[in-house]
């Protein structure tokens, strides 16, 4: 029952953001539940789960995977990389 009414006001939020056509930003993407590196080939399979009403969100928030292979080479951070540097002083 609590999830119903999670995703109906979820959905709402959804349709809200999209009358107005506004870009959302990555702190919005991550309050409707998106990473802040969600491919765009994820939007495709909300399909498969009967999920089509969060794609055009979904869009709005995700990276081309060529745009996410370039955050990775400028910023080793992207990515999930757990190596870290020691810096001697």
């Amino acid at each position: 029952m609590a999830g119903e009414v999670y995703l109906l006001w979820l959905l709402s939020l959804l349709q809200t953001l999209s009358a107005y056509g506004a870009e959302v930003s990555s702190e919005a993407c991550r309050e409707l539940g998106f990473s802040s590196n969600l491919l765009c080939s994820s939007c495709d399979l909300l399909g498969e789960f009967s999920l089509t009403k969060l794609q055009p969100d979904c869009r709005r928030c995700c990276q081309q995977e060529a745009q996410m292979e370039a955050r990775k080479k400028t910023n080793p951070l992207v990515g999930g990389s757990s190596r870290t540097q020691k810096i001697s002083l």
